[in-house]
């Protein structure tokens, strides 16, 4: 996989996982040999600070299915949405989006404004020190304003009407988002300077559905 994203001739498909995700790393190794499986294991080298915001969790149950509410609390007021646990692979589905209407964007936007970018290796090298020559820390920065929207934040079929009806609206939106965005670079960019980063993944997704057929 190294070969691949450092642009030298590779000798074999890579089989890897993301660490115990499909299921235990440990558990895969004794079917098929330890030196048959590599592992990737999420980390990044930056964290962000919220001096004025926050998240609450709760769980919850909806339609017999276990679930959790994320608040998120700004200046400017609240947004909340509820996501659906799938219990195989650990992950979960949204419910209900944090931005419901054009007015929410509001408490969205002193959320971004109030997001201080610090540089912190200690996840990085923890997780280099644990993969050792099992794997490779897998080192994210955030998804790019769109895929973050729809992703994370806004219902598509929502964003594709605020994108068309509100389009100053998200140029602001949007603006604020870049600049998170970029002071993160900054500080990956130094990062990889000080450490043995030896990539970094921007997280998005490239899906048909989203994008169309033919792009895809």
């Amino acid at each position: 996989m190294l070969a691949v994203v450092q642009g030298r001739e590779h000798d074999r498909v890579p089989f890897v996982q993301y660490s115990n995700l499909a299921a235990p790393d440990d558990e895969i190794w004794r079917l098929i040999g330890r030196e048959n499986m590599g592992l990737l294991c999420w980390t990044q080298v930056h964290r962000f600070e919220t001096p004025r915001c926050r998240f609450e969790t709760e769980e919850i149950v909806r339609d017999g299915k276990k679930g959790l509410r994320r608040t998120l609390d700004t200046p400017e007021g609240r947004l909340s949405e509820e996501r659906l646990l799938e219990p195989t692979f650990g992950t979960s589905a949204a419910a209900t989006h944090f931005v419901k209407t054009p007015d929410d964007y509001k408490v969205l936007m002193a959320y971004f404004r109030d997001i201080v970018v610090h540089k912190d290796l200690d996840p990085f090298l923890e997780t280099a020190r644990a993969m050792g020559d099992d794997g490779l820390p897998h080192t994210a920065v955030p998804r790019t304003p769109f895929q973050q929207l729809w992703v994370e934040w806004v219902d598509i079929k929502d964003l594709a009407v605020h994108l068309f009806e509100y389009a100053e609206l998200m140029e602001e939106v949007i603006a604020l988002m870049v600049d998170v965005q970029r002071r993160v670079f900054e500080v990956v960019c130094d990062a990889v300077e000080e450490t043995r980063v030896p990539y970094v993944e921007v997280i998005d997704n490239i899906t048909e559905p989203i994008i169309g057929a033919s792009y895809f």
